[in-house]
């Protein structure tokens, strides 16, 4: 009787020690997939953002989190086309002419910057004619809240 109620108990032990094994590698599972969907989506937006920001013509208004601007157009259709490139507030999205690119951006900058050919040293500040090059960030939650955060350049 004594073997029989070590032997339940010794099994209980190592398939408790076995689920909760289970448990760890199901969650490491869950996170890696749900970051790596993030992440997708992530370099789906940042791509789409560098095609859009690197044929830029003009732009006419410029913020932290906004810019609207004209981009070098070869095609048929109208020529002259203005685009706005928005976020309003953490867990809101990121939009392109009010489309949705990414959905449940926590914190989302753009940073101007310019050039300073005798130097040849790049300088951070607001937009201006002399801006050469824009930094885009933006900052995902993933899952188990973990923070994402991607940024892109694209000159101009």
């Amino acid at each position: 009787m004594i073997e029989l109620v070590t032997a339940i108990v010794i099994i209980s032990i190592v398939g408790a020690l076995a689920g909760t094994g289970l448990v760890q590698i199901a969650n490491a599972y869950l996170l890696a997939k749900k970051s790596t969907v993030a992440a997708q989506q992530a370099q789906i937006a940042l791509t789409r953002l560098g095609k859009e920001l690197s044929g830029l013509e003009t732009i006419s208004s410029a913020t932290l989190t906004s810019i609207t601007y004209k981009r070098i157009y070869i095609g048929s259709g109208p020529l002259e086309q203005s685009h706005t490139l928005t976020w309003t507030a953490a867990d809101q999205p990121l939009t392109l002419d009010g489309d949705t690119l990414i959905d449940k951006v926590q914190a989302f900058s753009l940073i101007y910057y310019t050039y300073n050919y005798t130097n040849r040293t790049f300088t951070a500040g607001s937009y201006s004619s002399g801006t050469a090059m824009i930094e885009l960030t933006f900052r995902l939650k993933g899952y188990g809240d973990i923070p994402l955060i991607f940024v892109k350049r694209a000159a101009i």
